[in-house]
């Protein structure tokens, strides 16, 4: 427990740093923006207020930076802290959530919290290796999922139920149990590599409703700044102020057109699925796929992969899947 107390604490101290410093950077772009405001109306201190807006915009990057890095060490920490309270349970002891354990025993896993523990024999159990792909490289976050009958988890669960994936991070503790106790691994094994995809075609799928709103907002930001403008020989003080606004706005809107759309990409490796957040955004390998089928969901056409461990949904637009049907026949039933 001594390990765990130790990394809990430096978790804490980085989380604390990065969030301090991210505070900061934040104030840095509110003086930045007042620095610009006034610099705009004409202030007689221009070149104190031009080495005002070089110190905020500097600082505004250098806490922005400190502050993504603490973070990230303070996530680093973490990872080491739930480490290090597995194995003070035991050497073959891993999270499955965020109380429970699983434990790896002669004849079988012991799922174990506070309330209840389960005896799982591993006669009845399947485990799955998975890679998590946000972008359409060969590097991912790996995962062992575990399959388990309904009735060990589920109260009062039906024979028909469909049996439970019980999801756990890939690391070496792992894999080692799984070898030791003669267990199969299936699906795909975890490597590590650094390749990118071969991209071979790209089918766009605007969001038509966002970029609706954001030609509006477009508009919107060109009067304000036409607007502005026309203040600026009449009123200085309010028309430079109206011109940053706008041209804000138009910097905004002109982000959120372009990333309003969905982008089904076909890779020589697989399919990627581009989100305009990349937390949504997912790749699948071919050789994950057992096959590729065109049906509806919620109304929608889309393409379904079907995988050892559940089924994938990416849009289909126009084309989609009659390109993939003669590029990868073997993934589309023919």
């Amino acid at each position: 427990m001594e390990e765990s107390r130790r990394c809990h604490i430096r978790k804490k101290l980085w989380e604390t740093f990065g969030w301090a410093s991210i505070v900061l950077a934040l104030l840095c772009m509110a003086g930045l923006i007042v620095s610009l405001i006034m610099l705009g109306l004409g202030n007689e201190h221009m070149s104190l207020l031009g080495i005002l807006c070089g110190a905020f915009a500097g600082g505004a990057v250098f806490f922005g930076a400190v502050g993504i890095f603490a973070v990230r060490q303070g996530e680093r920490w973490l990872s080491r802290e739930l480490d290090a309270l597995e194995r003070a349970d035991g050497e073959e002891s891993f999270f499955v959530g965020e109380e429970t354990i699983v434990t790896f025993r002669e004849e079988g896993v012991l799922l174990h919290n506070k309330e209840r523990s389960v005896s799982v024999p591993y006669g009845e159990m399947r485990f799955i290796s998975v890679c998590t792909r946000r972008k359409p490289r060969e590097k991912g976050e790996w995962s062992v999922l575990m399959e388990v009958p309904a009735s060990y988890v589920v109260k009062k669960a039906k024979k028909e139920e469909l049996p439970v994936l019980i999801q756990t991070d890939g690391k070496e503790r792992l894999y080692r149990a799984l070898k030791a106790h003669g267990l199969v691994l299936l699906g795909e094994q975890p490597k590590e590599s650094a390749e990118k995809f071969t991209l071979m075609k790209k089918f766009d799928l605007p969001d038509r409703a966002k970029r609706r709103r954001a030609l509006w907002m477009l508009l919107l930001g060109v009067a304000l700044t036409g607007g502005g403008i026309g203040l600026l020989f009449y009123l200085s003080a309010i028309g430079a102020p109206v011109i940053v606004v706008g041209g804000y706005i138009i910097l905004r809107a002109l982000f959120s057109y372009f990333r309003a759309k969905r982008v089904l990409a076909v890779y020589r490796e697989g399919l990627y699925l581009s989100e305009p957040s990349t937390q949504d955004s997912f790749f699948l390998k071919w050789e994950e796929m057992e096959d590729l089928v065109p049906t509806e969901a919620e109304k929608q056409e889309v393409l379904r992969a079907n995988c050892l461990y559940g089924a994938y949904d990416f849009p289909r637009p126009r084309g989609a899947y009659e390109y993939l049907r003669e590029t990868f026949p073997d993934k589309c039933g023919e």
